[in-house]
């Protein structure tokens, strides 16, 4: 059987755009909660894989990138900037901005754990 995240990797870019075409904005910095529970179930997020979920929509939007290769426009998107744009988004929400020890530790895991779960 495929794996899910086959699936998104191999759908063509009007698909994708036919999902996203249905959130609010295309804008991950813009999401709402309902955007984010809809990227969810829609990828089979595993929200923060093997760290507590403090950021969990910042993680479901990494999955997003890491299961897709895309961002939500269907451009493509590296692993480094994924990886920055989950830093980015932790930064963004915590009280401590970009003090925020948690954005650099979820940062640092994923540039070094995240490999294997980028290529798939």
């Amino acid at each position: 059987m495929i794996s899910r995240t086959a699936q998104l990797r191999a759908l063509p870019n009007y698909e994708l755009l036919a999902f996203t075409r249905e959130l609010s904005t295309l804008d991950w910095q813009q999401l709402t909660q309902a955007d984010f529970d809809k990227i969810d179930r829609f990828i089979e997020s595993d929200g923060c894989t093997g760290v507590p979920d403090f950021y969990r929509n910042g993680c479901v939007i990494h999955d997003w990138w890491y299961r897709t290769h895309r961002n939500l426009d269907a451009t493509p998107i590296s692993e480094k900037q994924a990886d920055v744009g989950l830093k980015e988004y932790i930064i963004s929400r915590s009280p401590l901005g970009r003090f925020s020890l948690i954005s650099w530790w979820y940062y640092r895991g994923v540039r070094m754990f995240g490999k294997k779960a980028w290529r798939g």
